[in-house]
């Protein structure tokens, strides 16, 4: 149930955040809203792209919302709890990516060019940083103890600590390995050219995420392999 609550709270903030870009009242800043280096350096790139944010952020924040709720009231089992927050924070990730290459289309429509903004550098360096904050959290979780708020968070692993330590040692050191790594090649690309990263960036995006979903099946599949 906690991860319901906590899931559901996430979801209405998406909505909250979402609601105010989507209608366009939110103006240019450094703080609020879809800040890549393209909306950054013109208002009319800002518009457009920031109503597309906040339709995403509603978006994905109904439809987890809704399927909280569902779990609240039993129409679905508890258990969607502890995947609905994993896949909000996928959904934003992916979208990220897509509203970043969209704003660059946005200011080529509008006749910004490439001398009024920092074009590719910002977002591979923010990835970057959420790399090893993923690793930092793979490392804390191969050494948690069971709770609510860290860790490999399956019905098998909250069944047993033996589980539970077996589980996210490996699931845990598996993904600080594998962001780290994703980490270094993602601040690489903050020195190539920018013909190099628009061609490397998405590659390396979607396998970072790959190897993220790869980890949790796995870990999946092996934490009911010791219950059984």
């Amino acid at each position: 149930m906690e991860n319901l609550l906590t899931g559901l709270g996430l979801a209405l903030l998406f909505v909250i955040l979402g609601v105010p870009l989507m209608l366009g009242k939110v103006k240019r800043n450094g703080i609020y809203g879809a800040r890549f280096p393209a909306t950054m350096a013109d208002d009319r790139v800002w518009n457009v792209v920031n109503r597309k944010t906040g339709l995403v952020f509603v978006a994905g924040g109904t439809v987890a919302g809704i399927v909280d709720l569902l779990g609240i009231t039993g129409v679905v089992t508890q258990d969607v709890g502890q995947y609905v927050v994993g896949a909000l924070m996928a959904y934003i990730l992916i979208a990220s990516v897509w509203l970043w290459r969209y704003s660059e289309q946005v200011a080529r429509d509008s006749g910004v060019t490439a001398g009024d903004m920092e074009v590719g550098r910002t977002i591979p360096l923010l990835v970057a940083v959420g790399c090893f904050a993923v690793a930092v959290t793979g490392v804390l979780s191969a050494f948690s103890t069971p709770n609510p708020w860290l860790g490999f968070r399956v019905p098998a692993t909250f069944a047993d600590p033996v589980v539970w330590h077996q589980v996210n040692l490996r699931a845990g050191l598996t993904l600080a390995v594998l962001s780290g790594v994703f980490g270094f090649m993602f601040l690489g690309l903050c020195s190539m050219t920018e013909g190099e990263r628009k061609r490397l960036f998405s590659g390396l995006f979607i396998g970072w995420l790959a190897a993220i979903v790869l980890v949790a099946v796995a870990g999946t599949l092996f934490a009911n392999s010791l219950t059984h």
